[in-house]
């Protein structure tokens, strides 16, 4: 019986101290990663319907490319997919002013527009499909 007793001691403390191995680890990644955003920046979320996502994807993260490269406005993107029928990207602006600079160059850039063009060919949607969301970071 005591032997029984210490075998079922030994196997709680065996399991909380793996468990708790583990969580420590959890929290390592988390120390690691950052906020998306400061207080004061913009964070902007994009969705779009998409019958191809993984090439509506491809086609977004060549445009994401494209803004890295020419964009004379500092701004990080990233293609996101949501569902199989959902695409969209997360930008983040330095402010609310540095966006609406930032929309100006795309606007009036014809290189993007026309890759943005080919991302909705892609997913067979429209311009006014795209939905749009502006937060902005405390």
């Amino acid at each position: 019986m005591r032997y029984q007793t210490i075998s079922l001691f030994t196997g709680l403390f065996t399991g909380l101290l793996a468990a708790g191995t583990a969580l420590a680890g959890h929290h390592k990644a988390a120390e690691e990663m950052k906020p998306i955003a400061a207080a004061g920046q913009v964070v902007v979320v994009y969705e779009v319907p998409c019958v191809n996502p993984d090439q509506g994807i491809t086609t977004l993260k060549e445009l994401i490319r494209y803004e890295a490269g020419k964009s004379p406005i500092a701004y990080m993107s990233v293609a996101t997919k949501l569902d199989d029928a959902l695409v969209g990207a997360v930008d983040v602006h330095q402010s609310m002013a540095a966006m609406q600079q930032a929309f100006a160059w795309q606007e009036a850039d014809e290189t993007w527009l026309a890759i943005q063009a080919e991302a909705l060919k892609a997913c067979e949607a429209q311009l006014d499909q795209i939905s749009m969301s502006i937060h902005s970071a405390q």
